[in-house]
C-alpha cells in the first residue's frame, strides 16, 4: 500500500503514464479519463493531473488568482535502480532525454531524467548499504497490481460478500505492460481473479462469519472475511466478453476501482 503521493502536472496524461510504467516500473491504479492517472511503485503514489481551466474541478485547477499551474521545475523524487548504466541506456534508446550526466555522490551514483511533460525524476543507483532504501535481505515483497475493477457497485457496505450472492459482471481493465498476458482469454472462459481488496481493515484476526453476530467468532484464516493481515480477494468468474485491453466477467462482488493483482485459469469444476 502506498504511503507517500506526490502529484506531478503534465501536458499529455497518457504519454506520462506509458512513461512510467513502460521504463519505470509503475503500475497503473487508475486512469478514468485524459486528465487524470494514479499509478504507484513500492510506497510511492504518482498522481498525474493535466492543468486545467477556470472552474474546472481537481488537483490540476488555476490558483484564486488565475495563476496556471504547469510542469517543470527542480524538485523531484528519486527511483532506486540496480544498475544506473543500463537504465539510462534503456532510456535513452526510447527517446528520453536527460538534464545531466551520471555524478557521482557519496552513497552512489545519480542523474536526473525527464518525464514527456519536463518533470524531473531522480535515478539513484546506492554504492553503500547505508544508502539503500532497503536492506538486501529485506523480507517484505512487493505485489505490483495488474489492472483495476470497473463496476456498479462503489460502496463496500452494500457489496454482497460473495459473487454467487447477486454480484452483477464488472469489467477488468488491464495495465498496458502486462495486457499481452489475457491474449489466450475468451469468452465463456472460467478464470479466477485474485484482488487487493484495498478497502478492507489489515488488523482483524478473527470475525464472525458474513458479519453474523449469531455465528461463534473464528479466526480470519478459516473464514472468507475481506478484513485479514494480507486483504487478498478470491473470485471464480465468467467471461461474457474480451475487449482489447479489458475482459467483462460475471459475478463479480469487488468494488470499483479495486486493484487487480493476478488472473488464473480455472482447473476443475468444483474449484473456488
Amino acid at each position: 500500500m502506498s504511503t507517500v503521493s506526490v502529484r506531478y502536472l503534465v501536458d499529455d496524461v497518457a504519454a506520462a503514464v506509458d512513461f512510467y510504467a513502460s521504463h519505470l516500473g509503475f503500475a497503473v491504479q487508475m486512469h478514468p479519463n485524459e486528465s487524470f492517472a494514479m499509478l504507484s511503485r513500492g510506497d510511492l503514489r504518482l498522481v498525474l493531473v493535466k492543468p486545467a481551466e477556470r472552474g474546472a474541478p481537481g488537483g490540476g485547477a488555476p490558483m484564486p488568482d488565475g495563476t496556471m499551474q504547469h510542469p517543470g521545475g527542480w524538485n523531484r523524487f528519486s527511483i532506486e535502480v540496480l544498475d544506473l548504466d543500463a537504465t539510462v541506456a534503456e532510456l535513452l534508446a526510447a527517446g528520453a532525454r536527460f538534464r545531466n550526466d551520471i555524478v557521482t555522490g557519496v552513497g552512489g551514483k545519480q542523474i536526473i531524467v525527464n518525464d514527456p511533460s519536463g518533470n524531473a525524476v531522480e535515478l539513484f543507483q546506492p554504492l553503500l548499504d547505508e544508502a539503500r532504501l532497503a536492506a538486501p535481505d529485506n523480507e517484505n515483497y512487493e505485489v505490483r497490481p495488474i489492472g483495476y475493477v470497473e463496476s456498479t457497485l462503489t460502496d463496500v457496505e452494500v457489496a454482497p460478500n460473495q459473487g454467487y450472492l447477486g454480484a452483477p459482471d464488472a469489467w477488468l481493465v488491464i495495465n498496458s505492460d502486462v495486457r499481452e498476458g489475457i491474449r489466450d482469454i475468451r469468452a465463456d472462459d472460467e478464470i479466477l481473479v485474485l484482488t487487493w481488496l484495498h478497502k478492507s481493515r489489515r488488523d482483524e484476526l478473527a470475525t464472525h462469519p458474513q458479519g453474523d453476530m449469531t455465528k461463534p467468532e473464528t479466526g480470519v484464516f478459516s473464514t472468507r472475511s475481506p478484513a485479514r493481515p494480507n486483504p487478498i480477494g478470491l473470485h471464480r468468474v465468467k467471461v461474457l466478453e474480451a475487449d482489447g485491453a479489458r475482459l467483462r466477467v460475471q459475478p463479480l462482488e469487488a468494488v470499483d476501482e479495486t486493484p487487480i493483482i493476478d488472473i488464473k485459469p480455472v482447473l476443475a469444476s468444483d474449484e473456488r
